[in-house]
């Protein structure tokens, strides 16, 4: 039996494959939002978040954990870095939060592209066929895009699209002195995120401690797949950002409790997700999760850099 980074044993779980053994389900009234939590490992939490569409497992990281520089879908804590005594020094310095700040030298700034936000469920009634084959439809062009772009994930889409293997593409990286595994074409552009966030936010002074990036399992069912898998998406310190659309321990942050914005439901500044935003990543605080840890790069990663 297959075993992943974390040791768990993968196993097909009648409602959620594929998840984890010792699964409790838990009793739900007629509208509460469904949720399975799952045996948990050292310094992970496994939360299983049924949506609009079929479940999504997810997880974040404890922050107590060790990091594990040569694990796949390790977590890394952050070290004292030259890079948090120049946030320091630089404040005072920054553009408003939310303002265009000085363009990137190296880098385009990009949206996120509809194709690939399009494809999340976030929340949409799918209580008709037509409406589940339409949004089918979306999740299939949106993983034909991933495998073509970053590499093919056993599974979903074709190795035909894209024969380079998806492993040999993900590499540490280092933001703000924490160590993150992520896939070498979006390395720039989050490169790129760090200097706008110096030069801009350093009025809001904060540094990350925890970061996740790579994993090795795909923590949505339902057809579609995490773009953790493919090394795109980023979680910035789960357990100050959490995500309130989730089930326990997220969902009991005192962040999460009242009605609060959903820049109000982090520790991390609104001014972070501004800056992500303009080179090309998505934020899924704005999804119905309000998952306020997550980035991901939706943007074209043949447009990061200018040309020289």
């Amino acid at each position: 039996m297959a075993r992943n980074a974390a040791g768990f044993s993968a196993t097909a779980h009648p409602r959620a494959s594929p998840c984890y053994p010792r699964a409790v389900v838990k009793a739900l009234e007629p509208n509460a939002r469904p949720g399975v939590t799952h045996s948990r490992s050292p310094g992970y939490a496994w939360v299983l978040v049924v949506g609009a569409v079929g479940v999504s497992c997810r997880h974040a990281p404890k922050e107590n954990v060790n990091p594990s520089p040569n694990g796949v879908g390790s977590v890394a804590q952050a070290a004292p870095s030259s890079t948090a005594s120049t946030l320091d020094a630089a404040a005072g310095t920054s553009a408003p939060a939310g303002s265009a700040g000085a363009a990137s030298d190296t880098c385009n700034e990009q949206s996120a592209q509809e194709l690939l936000v399009g494809a999340h469920a976030n929340g949409r009634s799918l209580a008709t066929p037509e409406a589940m084959r339409e949004w089918r439809d979306s999740v299939a062009r949106s993983i034909r895009y991933r495998t073509e772009q970053y590499g093919y994930f056993k599974g979903f889409g074709e190795w035909s699209w894209n024969k380079k293997p998806l492993d040999m593409q993900i590499v540490p990286t280092k933001f703000f002195g924490v160590t993150v595994r992520l896939h070498e074409r979006v390395i720039p552009a989050l490169t790129c995120v760090e200097e706008a966030l110096l030069r801009e936010c350093a009025a809001f002074p904060y540094r990350p401690s925890v970061l996740g990036g790579i994993r090795d399992h795909n923590t949505y069912v339902g057809g579609d797949v995490s773009n953790h898998v493919y090394g795109i998406a980023i979680d910035v310190d789960p357990m100050k950002n959490p995500c309130c659309g989730c089930i326990k321990p997220w969902n009991d942050s005192p962040l999460c409790k009242g009605k609060k914005s959903e820049f109000e439901r982090m520790a991390m500044p609104e001014c972070w997700v501004h800056v992500f935003e303009r080179y090309g990543f998505y934020w899924l605080g704005h999804d119905a999760l309000k998952d306020t840890m997550h980035f991901e790069f939706l943007g074209d990663p043949a447009k990061i850099a200018k040309a020289q």
